[in-house]
């Protein structure tokens, strides 16, 4: 092969079936195609999945409703309260751990030990002091996201070659140009696999506890259709909190590439 061949083949665009998003998505058409067929045919008990044609359906006369409204309202606040707190604590959390050793390497095994103890243990002593609201169901889903968010900062700070500290010193840097244009743009990349699992972690602590505990939420409302044995209704609010996740998760990534875009 010539060079201008291979010149010529590096600049064609792959085929279709090579390309991730195509794949991605014939995997999910498949997914639902069998599905459909399954339930349809009996091989999945409709106590278990109904077809998702069925579901579709359902959501289709839910989400116009008031009782929706109301559901999906108090469980975005809750989401998003729990995930700024994390966000807003866990970042500068990582810096003060990578800043300070000493206090990081104090600090990391009561982290990590929180990380994986489930935090819905603690449920009745924050409804002892909070009261039966929102309150305690926010702590406990700040706190999950708050963790990943503090660990993987610290990780991609200490992560940064050398180098790049030399020469933000070489150039006499301030103290915000250190941490705006050399730290956090070379952290980025590890920085923002910690937001996208805090935020996951912040959803799943949310949904968790309104499925046990709340009066309101879609969590709930997915709990509620469930020991009604409701299944169609039950799945229809689980695939709002899947399309949900997969919206944040688009709208994460994007800001990581423009964050980065805009920082070099």
């Amino acid at each position: 092969m010539t060079v201008t061949d291979k010149a010529s083949s590096q600049l064609r665009p792959d085929p279709l079936w090579r390309r991730p998003r195509v794949v991605r998505w014939a995997i999910i058409i498949g997914l639902v195609a069998v599905l459909e067929a399954t339930t349809r045919t009996g091989l999945i008990d409709r106590s278990l999945m109904v077809p998702p044609s069925e579901i579709l359906a359902r959501l289709a006369s839910i989400v116009p409703t008031s009782e929706f409204g109301a559901d999906a309202a108090r469980t975005l606040t809750t989401i998003l309260m729990a995930f700024t707190i994390g966000l807003v604590g866990g970042i500068p959390l990582g810096v003060l751990l990578w800043r300070l050793p000493a206090v990081g390497r104090v600090l990391e095994p009561f982290l990590v030990t929180g990380y994986a103890m489930p935090t819905l243990l603690f449920y009745p002593v924050l409804l002892a002091v909070m009261g039966l609201n929102a309150g305690p169901i926010v702590v406990i889903a700040a706190t999950m996201s708050l963790i990943p968010i503090a660990l993987t900062t610290m990780v991609a700070l200490g992560s940064i070659k050398p180098i790049l500290h030399k020469l933000a010193k070489s150039v006499n840097a301030s103290s915000s140009q250190y941490y705006l244009k050399v730290l956090f743009p070379a952290a980025t990349p590890l920085v923002f696999p910690g937001v996208k699992l805090g935020f996951i972690y912040a959803v799943i602590g949310t949904i968790a506890m309104e499925f046990i505990l709340a009066a309101q939420g879609i969590g709930f409302r997915a709990g509620f259709y469930y020991r009604e044995l409701n299944t169609a209704d039950m799945w229809a609010y689980i695939a709002v909190v899947v399309v949900l996740s997969v919206l944040v998760n688009g709208i994460l990534t994007w800001s990581e590439k423009r964050i980065r875009k805009d920082m070099l």
